[in-house]
């Protein structure tokens, strides 16, 4: 009698995976992915909920599954819960999730695992889903973090900014960073001391996870502008460092910018070629007053919006400049998409590139006003 012994599948089966989920509240969305986790068919694990001020039939719902739960009366913010439940966690490979993510491949563990055997850190590939053009803006920006993530791991091993929402790490990488810190973004946070710690980052294409995008625009505008004052402080607190690696890799740094920032370059053509300074003054103030004032942002952004299409009208030069460099991304977005499995259309890649990327990049550039001129670096809603 022969017995087939698959040394793949024991190497990763003796791997006791911790999955940490921290959670306000606690959702539908939540209770569906503790769920799945819990029916998965990875055998060595343990799910770790975190929910700060839970509502009772959450309480009730998680309390009947297999698994760990941490229910907190008040709100104490993610950190903190992330923190709590590595200290309970005894994993040797751990896998963070936010609540509001969905697994929908079978075997989700097993292949993470699998996929975590050359690096000691790893992000897990999102893929958006929404409805209407709020829903197809978000999944071509999810598309382009992605491919940015994959390229500078390929070129450099290394990880620069972490995108939180699905990753996993080995334990002892992630007492050898420090673990998560109170720190604005705190994944990005992470990402950056992964990077001067030297730890192997790899991006993890299967599976993945879908994130879904925000209900409303209403909701879209409160989450970037959170995500523009966190992503100036974090690039005051390591502006040395960023200093250092685009000195070190200038072609690739400036590559994934204008990949994730389109706008960019329109941005960089207008102002180059414009030469009404008046114009310039009056985009500056505006720009200045909605880094305190938030709800003059659209305000602003319809002036940006004014001024572009008056340059245009003016400057021959400047909407041939503007086109040539919208027909070089539309064909960088497809190869991209195609390469990835992501749909492409050229209709809703053009409205992302005029008005999605520029609205986008207008509460960014206001979030950096804010942090570096003003100083001001708290954020809405957080504890």
């Amino acid at each position: 009698m022969f017995i087939t012994i698959n040394l793949k599948q024991c190497w990763t089966m003796s791997v006791k995976v911790s999955v940490i989920i921290p959670s306000y509240k606690g959702s539908s969305q939540l209770i569906r992915l503790v769920n799945r986790l819990v029916k998965d068919d990875y055998r060595d694990k343990e799910v770790l909920v975190v929910v700060d001020a839970p509502s009772q039939d959450v309480v009730e719902k998680l309390s009947k599954q297999p698994v760990k739960t941490i229910f907190r009366g008040k709100r104490s913010g993610r950190v903190s819960a992330l923190i709590e439940a590595f200290k309970q966690s005894s994993g040797d490979l751990l896998v963070f999730l936010d609540d509001d993510v969905s697994v929908t491949e079978q075997s989700f563990l097993s292949k993470v695992v699998e996929s975590m055997k050359s690096c000691e850190m790893g992000e897990i590939m999102k893929i958006a889903e929404g409805d209407g053009l709020l829903g197809q803006m978000v999944n071509y920006e999810f598309m382009s973090f992605n491919y940015g993530s994959m390229l500078f791991a390929k070129r450099t091993g290394r990880c620069l900014g972490l995108n939180g929402a699905a990753f996993a790490i080995w334990r002892s990488a992630y007492e050898k960073v420090g673990g998560f810190k109170y720190k604005i973004p705190d994944d990005f946070d992470l990402g950056i001391r992964s990077y001067l710690k030297g730890l192997r980052f790899g991006f993890i294409d299967t599976p993945h996870v879908i994130n879904y995008a925000p209900p409303s625009w209403r909701d879209w505008f409160k989450q970037r502008v959170r995500w523009g004052i966190g992503a100036a402080i974090w690039v005051k607190d390591n502006w040395r460092t960023l200093l250092k690696i685009l000195r070190e890799r200038p072609s690739l740094i400036l590559l994934l910018l204008f990949l994730v920032l389109p706008s960019l370059a329109s941005f960089l053509i207008t102002l180059s070629l414009n030469t009404l300074v008046e114009d310039r003054l009056v985009w500056m103030g505006l720009l200045t007053v909605s880094s305190f004032y938030t709800g003059l942002l659209p305000f602003t952004t319809i002036f940006s919006y004014g001024l572009f299409v008056k340059i245009l009208l003016l400057f021959t030069k400047t909407l041939a400049a503007i086109l040539a460099s919208f027909a070089v991304f539309a064909v960088f977005y497809y190869k991209i998409a195609k390469k990835m499995g992501f749909k492409f259309k050229l209709a809703s890649f053009a409205l992302l590139y005029f008005i999605y990327s520029p609205l986008w990049f207008t509460i960014l550039l206001s979030g950096f006003v804010r942090v570096f001129i003003f100083r001001r670096t708290t954020l809405e809603g957080r504890p």
